[in-house]
């Protein structure tokens, strides 16, 4: 059995691919630092932080965040495209997440452009939240 978060990023990485947009993308398992333009378009799923409160004395209430990132090539109207993306990422997301009856809403989107010095460079940042309820973690009952 794998991990929780390990199944939401699974979950969403592959809604995601399967999706029409997204289907020619590379998507890494571990988000690179650094993406080389001939890489690109790319788009990666991480959980960076996850909190917890004790819910009962047997269970704890979870908040991941989840973040979706993108990174692609365009003209002047790079933001554009960046926009359009995050409509389709934020239906993926909330459908693939709360088809498991996993609760989870868009906290936030940020879009950064640069240059390459050849093109420009635009970068999309959205943020969920995923809130469930787990078992306490607790060792094996040693024999």
């Amino acid at each position: 059995m794998s991990h929780y978060r390990s199944d939401a990023r699974a979950v969403v990485r592959t809604a995601l691919i399967a999706h029409l947009r997204f289907a020619d993308f590379t998507a890494p398992k571990v988000w690179p630092g650094v993406v080389d333009a001939d890489s690109l378009p790319v788009i990666g799923v991480l959980t960076p932080q996850d909190s917890s409160r004790m819910e009962t004395m047997t269970s704890t209430e979870r908040k991941t965040l989840m973040q979706v990132a993108v990174r692609r090539k365009g003209g002047e109207n790079v933001e554009d495209i960046l926009d359009e993306d995050s409509e389709v990422i934020e239906a993926v997301v909330l459908a693939a997440l709360r088809a498991q009856n996993r609760f989870c809403f868009l906290r936030e989107t940020s879009v950064v452009s640069n240059t390459d010095g050849v093109q420009n460079v635009g970068t999309l940042v959205m943020t969920f939240e995923i809130t469930t309820v787990r078992p306490e973690a607790s060792l094996p009952v040693a024999p």
